[in-house]
């Protein structure tokens, strides 16, 4: 097995049986558009690889006739969520249901080398307590969360550790290493489980904040920085701004305008620190700023603005340069009515076009974000898996 190049009729089929749960072939020439013929060379191919299986049923007319279902259990993946203060490593099946977990906290005083140890250590536990061969190890999906990042990659992960990581676990494990962001990785698995979400951007936007832009089923504008292989990429929203951002080094940030951290600074400063003001946001949470502002509180109503302006110009340069489709839009403050009403304000205001008609707020769920680690391998089954048989070329 190879991951080579993306094979469309490969995907569209894996994809098909995976959302109903499988189908005769009829069904799936008819529903991914390809001949007879081909999904036949097709699925005996992945039938030879055992991806596939073959079940027999008998219709509503009492005729017997095979079923084509996915073989969950045919590789496994393996999901490591680096959280600020604990590791979470999940083994998952193909269909991305935990077989086995567990976590260990972060107390390493920036020694990396025991932590990849560690790490190593509990991959190799969880995979074992599974029963699950190393030959069927599809690979492992790292994710790094936002908290992670700001809080301590510093320190634990310095320039080259992420290239270390990969390469440490590869030599241990058959199967590939894919590290990102968290929210990078959400949106992957959004375009997995929402098939009608195409060509979009997703911003995230609360204790948890980010954006990322998929097309095609692919993640567009990989990182460019120091944290090349996280996928971390900081866009200037404010450029006479002098908040300084210790990740991406510039000032002016997306990710540093918008940050309740900054927020909360700005309003104390403002205020010329009074013990009054002090005294009301020092234990504050985002979502009570969200609340007092939706009650009318005048300086989270301004702040929000600000934090509204920022995402209109973010979507609005990405719109510019990208065939999006779609804006979705994940965290509590897209709830709230009062700044929906701010961001399609300045998505109006600054371009005369149809952006704000294409905005849908997503639901939170748990479940996903507990996932998205251990999907990245399982990605590349759907999208880039490619056999090689010298007889068919």
């Amino acid at each position: 097995m190879e991951f080579k190049s993306q094979n469309k009729n490969i995907t569209n089929l894996l994809k098909f049986i995976n959302q109903c749960g499988g189908s005769n072939k009829l069904d799936i020439a008819e529903n991914i558009m390809v001949s007879p013929a081909a999904l036949t060379k097709i699925s005996k191919k992945l039938l030879g690889d055992n991806v596939l299986l073959e079940k027999k049923y008998i219709d509503e007319n009492n005729r017997k006739k095979n079923l084509l279902v996915i073989n969950y259990d045919r590789f496994y993946s393996v999901g490591v969520l680096i959280e600020e203060n604990f590791t979470k490593v999940i083994l998952t099946n193909l269909k991305n249901e935990i077989l086995g977990e567990l976590k260990f906290l972060n107390h390493y005083d920036g020694d990396f080398d025991e932590y990849l140890k560690d790490l190593l250590k509990f991959i190799e536990e969880i995979v074992n307590k599974s029963s699950v061969v190393s030959e069927k190890i599809l690979g492992v999906g790292v994710v790094v969360t936002n908290e992670f990042v700001v809080k301590k990659s510093l320190d634990l992960f310095k320039e080259d550790r992420f290239v270390t990581l990969k390469k440490m676990i590869m030599q241990k494990f058959s199967g590939y290493v894919f590290v990102e962001t968290e929210i990078r990785a959400e949106a992957l698995y959004e375009a997995f489980l929402e098939p009608n979400h195409k060509n979009f951007f997703l911003v995230k936007y609360g204790e948890k904040r980010g954006s990322a832009i998929i097309i095609d089923n692919k993640l567009v504008n990989p990182a460019i920085s120091h944290y090349r292989s996280m996928g971390t990429r900081h866009f200037i929203v404010e450029p006479n701004s002098d908040m300084y951002c210790e990740i991406c080094k510039k000032k002016g940030c997306f990710d540093t305008m918008v940050s309740p951290k900054n927020i909360f600074e700005e309003i104390l400063k403002e205020n010329n620190y009074s013990a009054r003001i002090v005294d009301i946001y020092k234990n504050m949470s985002f979502d009570e700023f969200i609340k007092r502002a939706e009650n009318g509180e005048i300086t989270e109503c301004k702040s929000l603005r600000k934090v509204a302006r920022y995402i209109a110009i973010l979507m609005i340069n990405h719109n510019n340069l990208l065939p999006l489709d779609t804006f979705l839009l994940s965290g509590r403050v897209f709830k709230s009515s009062l700044f929906l009403s701010y961001l399609k304000m300045y998505l109006q205001e600054f371009q005369l076009g149809e952006v704000h008609e294409k905005l849908i707020v997503l639901e939170k769920n748990i479940e996903k974000e507990e996932l998205i680690a251990s999907f990245l391998p399982i990605n590349y089954i759907f999208y880039n898996y490619h056999f090689q048989d010298g007889s068919e070329e």
